[in-house]
């Protein structure tokens, strides 16, 4: 099997074990050093974090779906590097009501010694959002900053 074959294996995977709410499969598929940022730009760093945070989400909302279709697979065979391009969607509930999110997403595997793909990172960009807004939640604001007039 070639890696383009074996990364689009990965990611079924990975949406395999988001439809069955399976943190443990989803903790395999990543790198110690994991990073995500998330649609709504909140970031976390490493795979035991990142496995923890699914197993609460599959606690508390039992009804949360995501799935990642990728789009393009881009791989660097020499150095043991993918970049991954695709679309997400997911459904969640908050207060009660479901609620439905979409958009893309970049991610960036390597290989390991023993020659398995694992996610280095992910980043996700909402793009839609429909439902209560109180559920549909926008990024929380960059503050502006100046930066200083050495040039004065």
């Amino acid at each position: 099997m070639n890696s383009k074959q074996l990364i689009l294996e990965q990611r079924e995977i990975f949406n395999l074990a988001l439809i069955r709410k399976d943190a443990e499969t989803i903790r395999g598929l990543l790198a110690p050093s994991y990073h995500i940022v998330t649609g709504r730009s909140a970031q976390n760093h490493g795979a035991e974090a990142e496995t923890q945070r699914w197993a609460e989400l599959f606690r508390e909302d039992p009804s949360a779906v995501y799935r990642r279709t990728p789009r393009e697979v881009t791989i660097n065979e020499e150095w043991g590097l993918t970049e991954e391009l695709g679309n997400w969607q997911g459904s969640y509930t908050a207060e009660g009501t479901l609620l439905r999110a979409s958009g893309v997403y970049a991610a960036k595997w390597q290989r390991t010694i023993n020659g398995n793909w694992v996610l280095q990172i992910e980043v996700f960009t909402t793009l839609t959002c429909s439902g209560l807004e109180s559920g549909c939640l926008k990024p929380d604001p960059i503050p502006d900053f100046q930066k200083s007039n050495a040039h004065s």
